[in-house]
């Protein structure tokens, strides 16, 4: 096992990379693709020395107190506090790796972003932001408070957060989920055959735009929030309980549609042909 304990800035080129693993406190994390060996950088370092690994292909960047696995565990300052100088720790982490990398990134408030990607990339932070382009496969952001752009991904895409938006322009997906207590949920994208494309918010706005010629189910419903459809759906009103529901569309292997609110908004927008896909804007627009 190749080990380096950085406190000062720090570039290697590495061979025979597998696996991507950070956990890293403040700062900013950049991953991109490459053809050749695999790069890491790692500069602008505050406070406590980061640990690097190298073992049977996974490489590892993160600090010596924080090797094992349950970082999320501890997200929450009261946590953290046994940590030396955790809140001043940070450190920019520059990589790029093989497309098809497994990736998995967990922060505390360093901000991740990520682009070309295209193996199993999984995302977590207290309140650092994530940008995403171009990522294709299996994709999991999990955030407390920190927010998520992204745009032309494919494939499958899963967020999680309390208080955190999602904001996704373009791209086909065959599975898009988010779940959020009052932040917003928003996409124009594309839907496979056969998609699924769940999502639910207690307060928060949820506007999805889908091209005209979609052929879905769709199944829009909110306790008191408004709902809004650019497509002939049916409308049920009763005590408690609002719903819109329907068949969009009419070609074979429909995907499906759900969302769920308490009081939030809900708004299911149409994108004419040709049309750019760009971030929707639904009832409040």
């Amino acid at each position: 096992m190749a080990r380096w304990t950085i406190d000062q800035p720090m570039t290697r080129v590495l061979d025979g990379i597998v696996a991507l693993r950070i956990r890293i406190i403040g700062g900013h994390v950049n991953i991109l693709p490459t053809t050749d060996p695999a790069t890491f950088e790692v500069s602008d370092i505050v406070g406590e020395p980061v640990l690097a690994t190298q073992d049977a292909g996974i490489l590892t960047i993160t600090y010596e107190d924080l090797t094992g696995a349950g970082l999320l565990d501890r997200l929450r300052p009261v946590q953290l506090s046994g940590y030396k100088d955790v809140g001043r720790r940070s450190a920019a982490i520059g990589l790029r790796v093989p497309h098809d990398c497994p990736v998995e990134v967990t922060t505390l408030s360093a901000p991740i972003v990520a682009a070309g990607l295209t193996g199993r990339t999984q995302l977590r932070t207290a309140s650092g932001d994530v940008t995403l382009d171009g990522l294709g496969g299996e994709v999991e952001v999990n955030t407390v408070s920190g927010n998520l752009a992204a745009r032309d991904l494919e494939g499958n895409l899963r967020f999680n957060s309390v208080s955190g938006q999602v904001a996704v322009a373009g791209g086909r997906f065959s599975d898009f989920s988010g779940k959020t207590a009052s932040g917003q949920l928003l996409g124009d994208i594309d839907l496979a055959p056969s998609a699924r494309v769940r999502l639910a918010s207690i307060s928060g706005e949820i506007a999805l735009r889908v091209p005209a010629e979609t052929s879905a189910g769709v199944e829009l419903r909110t306790a008191t929030g408004k709902l809004d459809s650019a497509f002939t759906l049916d409308r049920r009103e009763l005590r408690g309980r609002r719903q819109m529901s329907g068949k969009i569309g009419v070609g074979v292997d429909p995907a499906n549609i759900s969302t769920t609110t308490v009081s939030g908004p809900v708004s299911l927008l149409r994108r004419e042909p040709d049309a750019p896909a760009e971030i929707p804007r639904g009832n409040d627009a």
